[in-house]
């Protein structure tokens, strides 16, 4: 029973950072704060190897708790996750200044 309330636990919470993270990387991106991308985009990564660790402990040690719909929900979070950080860091470069001449 604790094994399904964490594993349930870490999907909720990744799907809550990714909604999290996106609305704030969207109020930066509107306030042209591209640099704040980068920590979104680092943290996705961080949450992306955080859920993989715990893919791979419950499937390993067999805890009964992983169906497919799970690990096919799992698989879509981790995607979203690096494809969202890939995004993050190409919107996060700063135009170069132009020297003065």
């Amino acid at each position: 029973m604790v094994a399904n309330i964490i594993f349930w636990a870490f999907i909720l919470i990744n799907i809550a950072w990714i909604i999290i993270s996106t609305g704030f990387s969207i109020y930066y991106l509107i306030n042209k704060e591209n640099g704040n991308l980068w920590a979104f985009g680092f943290l996705n990564i961080v949450s992306a190897i955080v859920l993989a660790l715990v893919l791979l402990v419950y499937t390993t040690w067999n805890f009964n708790v992983t169906t497919q719909f799970s690990l096919n929900l799992i698989y879509v979070i981790l995607g979203a996750e690096v494809v969202l950080a890939i995004i993050k860091f190409i919107l996060g470069r700063e135009p170069k200044l132009e020297t003065t001449k």
